[in-house]
């Protein structure tokens, strides 16, 4: 079986805390036990071609299999300057992409057409180009420098080939610090697992293309999931807010202003509460510092008319910045669902973890066919019927 290669597991010396769930009254679903850190993110495996019909890019004599993370947080497809040097990608001299993360604005450059094949991380067998689904041909976002000596090259699969598809992740398989394994589906593959429960999902544009920074021809991107009317609670105050679903994001946030409504922090941005952790993030943008709090819930509606309930969420504070194409002005994000809530988590204590907490979840299913982010929980936490 293969394990997480994640430095700060393999450390570990751990026990786990199985996330417990009860209903209340009110029928709602209730779980506790999820720390600010995801264990894992979901992982794809992925080649590119120039021509459909061919062999894909740097062939050797033995395929190698490239994974990247799969990402509904991505409006595209992103590459490492490492692997696209390595795969012999091209680059339009001329041209260049501004995108926004949780660090800031970020320039790239952009690749010549290619074809993206993805298998599920999960495939027995990943030299097998059998197994791989090809989407494109489309232009894709190359970083320009590179991950640097204590880095590692990080490559993106985002919304282009999700976009009326089926993401699968198997969040159950991290109970046991297996990788969180991701595929693509079609609508009509007989092995989709059922989802027990749903929440709806709505497609936003995050990305500006009549930015004046950018410069033709542009990269593939599409509308990225949001899921609205998520409140979060503290000390009988609360504040509702759209949340972008990021499984590309290891710790979830939300803005500084839903901080302040909740009393976390003063209008200068200084805490008010206990810091409970503080990590570095990053992704797009540069690296940053994310201080975090505990809150007494975090309230998802469902499609069935109960709220998923999340109690003694561990959720960080900043604010992620954009330009709203439709409002013409730029919006900060209420807030961001991550993937420590969809997977086992990590409580930090500094940059190592101290404790770990399972996942309720066997299979998160990102039905983007119908717009909703369904959850197969394990046989011992079921939602009411």
């Amino acid at each position: 079986m293969r394990r997480m290669k994640n430095a700060f597991v393999v450390a570990l010396v751990i026990w786990l805390n199985v996330g417990q769930a009860c209903f209340s009254a009110k029928q709602d679903l209730v779980f506790e036990g999820v720390y600010e850190a995801a264990l894992d993110l979901p992982r794809i495996y992925f080649l590119v071609k120039r021509d459909i019909n061919k062999q894909p890019l740097n062939q050797k004599e033995e395929f190698e299999s490239h994974y990247a993370f799969l990402d509904t947080g991505a409006s595209g497809i992103l590459l490492s300057s490492e692997t696209a040097e390595s795969l012999g990608v091209s680059v339009d001299a001329n041209a260049r992409f501004v995108d926004v993360g949780v660090g800031g604005l970020e320039y790239f450059n952009v690749s010549e057409p290619l074809h993206v094949c993805l298998a599920g991380f999960g495939s027995q067998n990943p030299q097998d180009q059998r197994d791989y689904k090809c989407f494109g041909p489309w232009r894709v976002q190359v970083r320009k420098s590179g991950a640097g000596l204590l880095g590692e090259p990080i490559d993106v699969i985002g919304m282009p080939v999700m976009a009326g598809n089926i993401a699968v992740l198997n969040s159950g398989a991290t109970n046991s610090l297996d990788y969180f394994a991701a595929d693509i589906k079609k609508g009509d593959d007989p092995k989709l697992p059922r989802a027990d429960f749903k929440v709806a999902l709505r497609l936003k544009k995050f990305t500006n293309p009549e930015s004046r920074e950018n410069i033709a021809p542009l990269p593939v991107s599409a509308g990225n999931p949001v899921i609205d009317k998520v409140v979060v609670s503290l000390g009988g105050k609360s504040c509702e807010g759209t949340w972008l679903l990021d499984t590309g994001a290891t710790v979830s946030m939300i803005s500084t202003r839903q901080a302040r409504k909740l009393g976390l922090t003063d209008q200068s941005g200084q805490p008010l509460a206990e810091v409970v952790f503080s990590l570095p993030v990053g992704g797009i943008g540069k690296m940053t510092t994310v201080n975090g709090f505990e809150i007494d819930r975090l309230i998802i509606p469902t499609t069935g008319g109960y709220n998923l309930v999340f109690k003694n969420a561990r959720i960080g504070v900043h604010d992620i910045k954009y330009f709203d194409v439709e409002k013409k002005a730029e919006v900060v994000i209420d807030g961001i669902l991550g993937s420590n809530f969809l997977c086992a988590s990590a409580k930090m204590d500094g940059l190592l973890p101290s404790d770990v907490g399972q996942t309720p979840f066997d299979n998160i299913i990102i039905d983007l066919r119908n717009n909703t982010l369904g959850f197969d929980v394990r046989d011992n936490s079921k939602p009411p019927q």
